[in-house]
């Protein structure tokens, strides 16, 4: 992947509040990738694997953070449950009896 370095100027109480969170993340830049691929994710412009891959993570790793910070990392859709529910109607013969 292609990068591009990005200079920009946030303000020092930003700064350090950033710092002062909880989230993975060694240095300043390791935080701020990770915040962007989470905000990225969440607002749904990039995919899972885009996020976990901006964030220098595994996939299994940024699930996990997601996971920690209460964000799912799957979307179970109200239409995902209908589909779900005719399928299993359809399907009930189907089913091993105990």
């Amino acid at each position: 992947m292609n990068q591009i370095a990005v200079n920009m100027y946030l303000p020092e109480d930003v700064l350090l509040e950033i710092n002062a969170m909880h989230i993975e993340g060694k240095t300043l830049e390791d935080k701020l990738k990770l915040n962007l691929s989470i905000g990225l994710f969440v607002s749904k412009d990039i995919s899972l694997g885009k996020a976990a891959q901006l964030a220098g993570k595994s996939l299994s790793e940024f699930i996990n953070i997601l996971n920690h910070l209460n964000i799912p990392a799957v979307e179970y859709t109200e239409e995902m449950y209908e589909d779900d529910l005719k399928f299993m109607s359809n399907h009930e013969s189907e089913r091993p009896s105990v």
